[in-house]
């Protein structure tokens, strides 16, 4: 009678320290990392982090009697999905960063909230934030770790670090010379920052250049150099080919964009350079929505901010300038030059796609990261990036890796996040219908984990407001 009281006094012990496991069952699991999607698939996780995975036949002698089953038998399981490049300060309405970064930054922490809901409802679980405006999204960041907000786990570059008057200048990163561009890296990392993100080269801030480079080479190394020293990833905004040079010169991980344009706008690929891209191993991250949403805009017949990737002459920069006024120099009613712009952002697209086919059959390293809410581009559409990628030649399973797998090793995370396998956080996403069948299928999520937890994402009429899609 003694060792029956010790036994369940054991067994007592042992059940109140045992930690909650949880199982998730599907009629197809794609975890990244089998040849094959597993029919009938199932994962155990603990404490936010998974424990096994597999066919539930194979494995079900491991779940306890205890444990709490989520049964998605008519669904698609995969891995939370990954944005190597999002903006959640934005709205994603066609409005310029200049206008946002005009605004409070209380405003646009509130933002960011409302924003980061959105992404991972959408089944975004991870995001690289690609500049915002001084700390909103550390401080965002704060909220969700004293449990005031929700979001997906966050990768942050602070601000990005800027030349004065270069692109995203106005967020607050802005620097000139090698020094200072030292001292605002090290002010990041003292704030707490998980990368660089700098404007290699103008973009659509009014006062920037979007066709020649923004640093010297000294002042890129300066920020290239501390970022290795304390062991942190780089990206740099490239929209000409002498940007992405200087940026591989200096060691950065990433190009963003990846424009192959001269300084005259002048758009042709250089495959020289694409080979210096795949011997330097970095990522290529070509946002290649951001500019259909703007063509989507136009041709619905709006008339947007510059912000979907459309070129400025140095010429057309200095009338930008002389004007004091982004709005006054690039908008206008006047038909024909709404009708320029249609054909400028139909070529640009065309050139883009055509441009991202050669990277892909060369090799290169090409992931997703939508570039959402910049310009027209809404967020909780990440899929359509994706989507384009398909189009530019990669598989539907490629394509489903350069936002998972591939795209978590992109920012260093590849032991965190991107494919369901032991020691992972048990980050998921439960698709209606399979993106190996088509891609666009990762738009039908139905339900969202992070960390183990499963998210609360309300009504299906309610997740209906974020969808963006071409007009008919």
């Amino acid at each position: 009678m003694f060792y029956i009281k010790i036994i369940l006094l054991f067994i007592g012990f042992r059940r109140l320290y045992m930690s909650e496991q949880s199982v998730i069952k599907s009629k197809v699991m794609i975890d990244m990392v089998s040849k094959n999607p597993i029919e009938d698939g199932a994962v155990i996780f603990e404490d936010g982090l998974i424990t096994l995975s597999g066919n539930y036949e194979k494995i079900k002698n491991k779940i306890r009697s205890d444990a709490k089953i989520y049964d998605y038998n008519d669904s698609v399981l995969i891995p939370g999905m990954v944005d190597c490049h999002t903006h959640h300060n934005g709205f994603g309405d066609g409005r310029s960063g200049d206008s946002i970064g005009e605004m409070e930054d209380n405003i646009l922490t509130i933002k960011s909230a409302k924003n980061a809901k959105t992404s991972l409802f959408s089944g975004v679980t991870t995001i690289r934030e690609n500049g915002p405006k001084n700390v909103t999204m550390m401080k965002l960041r704060d909220a969700v770790n004293q449990g005031l907000a929700i979001a997906p786990r966050m990768v942050l570059c602070g601000r990005p670090i800027a030349i004065i008057g270069g692109h995203m200048g106005y967020f607050g990163g802005e620097v000139t010379g090698p020094v200072e561009s030292l001292a605002l890296s090290r002010q990041l990392i003292k704030e707490g920052v998980d990368y660089f993100k700098i404007t290699a080269t103008g973009g659509s801030t009014a006062t920037s250049f979007p066709l020649r480079p923004s640093f010297s080479q000294k002042e890129l190394d300066a920020v290239t150099n501390e970022a290795k020293n304390y062991g942190l990833l780089t990206a740099t905004h490239c929209l000409s080919m002498e940007g992405i040079d200087n940026s591989l010169n200096s060691g950065v991980d990433m190009i963003i964009h990846c424009n192959f344009d001269n300084e005259k706008g002048e758009s042709k690929f250089n495959e020289k350079l694409a080979e210096k891209i795949a011997k330097k191993g970095a990522y290529v991250n070509p946002t290649l929505h951001v500019g259909r949403a703007r063509l989507w805009s136009l041709e619905e017949g709006n008339n947007p901010s510059l912000g979907g990737g459309e070129k400025r002459t140095y010429d057309e920069t200095k009338q930008v300038l002389d004007k004091k006024r982004l709005s006054s120099a690039i908008r206008s009613d006047r038909k024909d030059i709404l009708e320029a712009r249609l054909d400028a952002a139909k070529l640009g697209l065309e050139n883009k796609l055509d441009h991202c086919r050669r990277m892909i059959d060369m090799g290169l390293k090409v992931i997703t990261g939508s570039d959402s809410s910049w310009g027209d581009y809404s967020l909780g559409n990440t899929f359509h990036e994706t989507e384009l990628l398909v189009e530019s030649g990669y598989s539907n399973y490629e394509g489903l890796k350069s936002v998972t797998i591939n795209a978590a090793m992109a920012l260093g995370l590849g032991d965190t996040a991107g494919s369901i396998e032991k020691g992972k956080s048990a980050d998921f996403a439960i698709l209606k219908n399979n993106p190996l069948d088509d891609i666009k299928n990762l738009s039908s999520v139905e339900e969202v984990f992070l960390m183990g937890q499963h998210i609360e994402r309300g009504s299906d009429e309610s997740n209906k407001t974020y969808s963006q899609i071409k007009p008919a």
